[in-house]
């Protein structure tokens, strides 16, 4: 008979977090925003990713966070996408607790003031905060 050996720790995915700042490209309409939001729901229920998109009519901020992997390469298809421009970085790193926003695919809301303006200046983890404070004041849908 042969024994099964368990791992001992059990290796457990690292949960990551990521947040981004992108403008909505030149040649890109706004209305190919609806086709993101429905694909991302898809893509993003099937890795295991949680986000929260924001858009105001010409720049994007997403928060993602799952699997360490999953979050990084999901960001580089995203920052390759001609539909996203001056992709920036605001904070990436290991999420400690539960998920921030529900775990939820995709929320996706609506920004009608300069509050992404004042989210792109924060850096790190005080990013996270702002988002997380601007949520509730946001034009959102499940």
């Amino acid at each position: 008979m042969v024994a099964h050996l368990i791992e001992w720790p059990p290796v457990v995915p690292e949960r990551y977090q990521l947040i981004y700042l992108s403008r909505l490209a030149t040649e890109a309409s706004p209305s190919c925003v609806a086709e993101i939001v429905r694909s991302a729901r898809q893509r993003n229920q099937a890795l295991g990713i949680g986000s929260v998109l924001v858009f105001n009519g010409g720049h994007f901020c997403q928060y993602l966070e799952g699997e360490a992997a999953a979050v990084l390469d999901l960001a580089g298809r995203i920052r390759a996408d001609r539909r996203h421009a001056d992709f920036t970085l605001l904070h990436q790193g290991v999420l400690s607790g539960p998920p921030l926003f529900g775990g939820c695919s995709l929320v996706y809301a609506l920004c009608y003031d300069d509050s992404l303006d004042r989210l792109g200046q924060a850096r790190g983890p005080q990013a996270v905060a702002l988002l997380a404070d601007l949520l509730p004041t946001l034009d959102r849908e499940p």
